[in-house]
């Protein structure tokens, strides 16, 4: 927390296990304040797995995620505060939603998720959600996915998401379609 506090911008990702925000228990929080860098904080996992007590994150993490700045990037934000608000977090500071950004520039393309959008402005394949859970009856939710590999598909997305605003948000400016 002391250490996003000094940081001008941070990406911001929180793992759930639904995507209903007012089903979803959140299992981690990732952040990114450099390209290609993030970090994991696990709150959830299976049995043998060391995590944060939900608790003790958000109280710590609380005044970060409130507070104007450091600014707040990411991807489908609109979810996070959904889930944040849920746990009495009021995310704030809000510069780009790398989803909207996405929508805004480009209005008929085809898909504005994180993977496309890596692919599209980034050159780059994600790791895929369905490498962590499975599909069909093997499925699995995300507390049950072992955190050393939990974290890396975490940070990927905090990071993703941070580079992707730091390439949209010029052109939204240029286009004067900025807030």
């Amino acid at each position: 927390a002391a250490e996003l506090r000094c940081k001008e911008a941070i990406s911001v990702d929180l793992e759930t296990t639904s995507l209903r925000p007012r089903e979803a228990a959140i299992v981690g929080f990732a952040f990114s304040w450099q390209p290609h860098q993030g970090v994991y904080v696990a709150t959830a996992g299976p049995k043998d797995a060391a995590f944060c007590p939900l608790d003790d994150a958000i109280r710590l993490l609380k005044p970060v995620l409130e507070a104007e700045t450091p600014a707040k990037v990411g991807q489908n934000l609109k979810y996070d505060i959904a889930v944040l608000k849920n746990h009495c977090v009021e995310l704030a500071g809000l510069s780009c939603d790398s989803m909207v950004a996405s929508y805004l520039l480009r209005p008929s393309a085809r898909s504005h998720g994180l993977d496309a959008l890596a692919r599209r402005y980034l050159d780059y394949e994600t790791i895929k959600i369905g490498e962590l859970i499975g599909t069909g009856r093997d499925q699995v939710t995300m507390d049950q996915v072992p955190v050393e590999k939990m974290a890396p598909y975490a940070c990927e997305d905090a990071d993703v998401a941070l580079q992707l605003c730091r390439r949209l948000s010029p052109q939204l400016a240029q286009q004067d379609l900025a807030a």
